[in-house]
């Protein structure tokens, strides 16, 4: 099965991303006819913390096993704000909405279920970790910029997240695109 832990957004934070979503597209059709993108729809949005991929039913369990324990962490709210893309050069790949207020709190988290995660063989990633919301995926850039496509909107916020626990994910993968099934919800308690 394939598996991610994330967190979970809440209703406001997604009204808000459909909102800005709708605006992209038009302001992308608009400025690059060509390009082709695949837009995250709002109900399939989440903070992912960490990506594990196809895992075997006995692996599974222990990453269950691992996450079962709440997190000593206090809970905390995280604010999205803030477009930006990947690669920071060239031609766009992703673009997302960021971290704010709260940033570094979800450093921490991430820093905590990896290392629950590290004794079952998943290793930590090679690159730092950037927390965003995938907004769209590029397939063809067609020419679109991140510059002209985020005039006067690049600071956009999109509310704010209570944080009070991570979920295990199950992706099923399908023509029409992935369903999320939560696995297991984690609380977040101060240590």
């Amino acid at each position: 099965m394939r598996l991610f832990v994330a967190i979970e957004l809440g209703e406001q934070v997604l009204g808000e991303a459909a909102k800005l979503v709708d605006e992209l597209r038009k302001r992308a059709d608009r400025r690059s006819p060509k390009a082709r993108l695949t837009w995250v729809r709002p109900d399939r949005m989440h903070l992912t913390l960490r990506f594990l991929g196809e895992v075997s039913d006995e692996r599974a369990g222990g990453v269950l096993g691992a996450l079962r324990a709440p997190i000593p962490l206090a809970p905390f709210e995280v604010a999205w704000q803030g477009l930006g893309a990947f690669p920071p050069e060239g031609p766009l790949r992703v673009i997302w909405v960021g971290a704010g207020r709260g940033r570094d709190a979800v450093l921490e988290l991430e820093h905590m279920v990896s290392a629950r995660l590290e004794p079952l063989g998943f290793e930590q990633e090679a690159r730092p970790y950037a927390p965003h919301l995938t907004l769209a995926r590029v397939r063809e850039a067609g020419g679109l910029r991140a510059i002209p496509l985020f005039e006067r909107i690049a600071d956009r916020s999109l509310g704010t997240t209570n944080v009070d626990a991570i979920t295990l994910f199950q992706s099923k993968l399908s023509p029409k695109g992935p369903t999320y099934v939560s696995m297991q919800r984690t609380p977040l308690r101060s240590a």
